[in-house]
């Protein structure tokens, strides 16, 4: 089997759940190319009915977990896969049309541990007609010899949907998503990165995002902004241990900690009690030696909200920026 697609899911309508599984099926890949391994979290009503109909098109899996987040569901599905590389799909995601085979092809050609490729973002009721179905070509791909030589320039992207990586590299020791967390990601992909050979990146856009308002990280109520505050320390105390693990600093890992740092003050700006909660988060990375934000040549975006972050006057600007759409 050469390819696993892993899809966790957890009360998404019926719809969306189809076009993330129909768009496997418009991939270039035949039958015995991949396999579709979904794990539902304890969802209200079963998507299992949904997924039944795939079973004549495309060799499906549908496994149930007692309610424990996409984490542990991305676990259940890792352990169930026995393809040669993996990719997650996010059930209220999908892939454009005829992109897995090239992508394939360019991990072959080169015998890759993980190609990290483009994604495009999409309004939820984005139409899908007229869109032409051509071929991704994935040319343009740069190659660095290991993850950690992709680390030193480059911050990697807490989200396991924009790659593609060898099952092998999963072990040993065993990697695995944190569970009962809802931010499981940023820690597994900085991990699975700097435990990798060669690597290579590719402008090819392989994975649509679907901006839903009642995602995990866009619903409103002050428990649940807390709870995505403390998951997001949590991530960052993970990422900070394997730096500590080290037996000497590295800075594709300082730089990870420096932008996660950055970027965790980036949601408190953008809050409607962003005060209090900036105030808190500059309290929690100063103990963590990150406030003020460390000192870096990560380019002029970075310095300049480095400096306005320390002083009254700047974290006002940047709210401002942060709630009118400024872009790290």
């Amino acid at each position: 089997m050469k390819l696993s697609y892993i899809i966790p899911t957890y009360n998404l309508p019926p719809e969306d759940i189809r076009r993330c599984l129909t768009s496997l099926t418009e991939q270039g890949l035949c039958r015995e190319a991949y396999e579709v391994v979904v794990v539902d979290d304890e969802s209200d009503v079963s998507p299992e009915p949904i997924v039944r109909e795939f079973e004549q098109t495309m060799n499906v899996r549908f496994m149930r977990q007692p309610h424990a987040r996409q984490g542990a569901a991305r676990n259940l599905g890792i352990r169930q896969a026995t393809g040669d590389y993996i990719r997650f799909v996010d059930a209220d995601d999908y892939l454009p049309p005829h992109t897995a085979a090239p992508l394939l092809d360019v991990m072959d050609k080169n015998a890759l541990d993980i190609l990290i490729f483009g994604f495009r973002e999409e309004a939820p009721n984005a139409s899908r007609k007229g869109r032409r179905s051509s071929p991704t070509r994935a040319n343009g791909e740069r190659i660095f010899p290991s993850g950690k030589a992709y680390m030193e320039g480059h911050t990697v992207f807490g989200s396991p949907c924009t790659l593609c990586f060898r099952r092998t590299l999963l072990e040993p020791p065993p990697l695995w998503f944190a569970e009962n967390t809802f931010i499981e990601d940023e820690e597994f992909v900085t991990r699975l990165v700097w435990r990798s050979g060669s690597l290579a990146v590719t402008p090819a856009v392989g994975y649509i995002y679907v901006q839903r308002p009642d995602s995990t990280v866009h619903r409103p109520s002050k428990e649940h902004t807390d709870e995505l505050f403390r998951a997001r320390f949590d991530a960052l105390d993970g990422i900070i241990s394997l730096a500590q693990s080290e037996p000497q600093p590295h800075k594709g890992l300082d730089r990870k900690i420096c932008f996660f740092s950055l970027d965790i003050l980036r949601h408190a700006l953008r809050q409607g009690d962003w005060r209090q909660h900036y105030h808190d988060c500059c309290s929690a990375l100063c103990c963590r030696r990150l406030f003020p934000l460390p000192p870096a040549r990560y380019g002029w975006k970075y310095t300049v909200f480095r400096r306005l972050s320390v002083s009254r006057y700047g974290r006002c600007l940047l709210h401002v920026l942060e709630t009118h759409g400024f872009q790290s």
